[in-house]
């Protein structure tokens, strides 16, 4: 945490709080102003409020994976750095799912290239009838097996809509993406994934 906290300007200018938002509140906008400003407490407060989304959102995209503490301090380092360029036209939370999957996207291509389809389908043994039969551990890390088949922009798209229950236009937000390519994405992520199923 204290890297993340430590990485934000002192002198950064804070964010002029629009007249009418409908997605923060008073409170909302004191705290990012505050954090902006460099107060320690405040950017604490904003990390103990938001590192649970952020650390679940890396877990979904990138499995039990050894990095994701240190991407989650890269996610609010990120942030911090961010603060003063936002303008309050999204909550908090889509503002920083943004930021979470800009972050993991680069590193989700390089791993993508270097395990592709048929590496990834090895691991995949288990037959869907065997899936009912295993521990939830087991279950979990098939899903996260299946998935690693994706290509990362088909694969975020799938996590955000299915696993946090992110709508199509949110999803848009968050990707700054037209509605009409986040569509077209998680339409072909459902084709793929049963594509792998009806393989094993």
């Amino acid at each position: 945490m204290q890297s993340a906290v430590t990485a934000l300007p002192t002198h950064s200018q804070p964010p002029k709080p629009t007249p009418r938002s409908e997605y923060l509140n008073a409170d909302d906008w004191s705290l990012v102003r505050r954090a902006c400003a460099g107060d320690e407490r405040a950017l604490r407060h904003f990390y103990n409020a938001h590192q649970a989304q952020v650390r679940g959102h890396l877990f979904r995209l990138l499995g039990p994976d050894p990095d994701i503490d240190d991407m989650v301090q890269t996610v609010f380092t990120n942030a911090f750095l961010a603060l003063g360029r936002f303008k309050g036209q999204s909550t908090i939370s889509t503002w920083l799912y943004r930021i979470t999957a800009n972050s993991t996207h680069n590193l989700l291509r390089q791993r993508f290239r270097r395990d592709r389809v048929k590496s990834a389908l090895r691991h995949f043994n288990l037959s869907r009838q065997a899936h009912l039969q295993t521990g939830k551990v087991e279950t979990r890390d098939e899903a996260f097996r299946v998935l690693s088949c994706l290509h990362p922009d088909l694969r975020e798209t799938f996590v955000l809509y299915h696993y946090e229950g992110r709508t199509l236009q949110e999803i848009s937000q968050i990707l700054a993406k037209p509605i009409s390519t986040v569509g077209d994405r998680l339409s072909r992520a459902r084709k793929k994934l049963k594509e792998i199923v009806a393989a094993t």
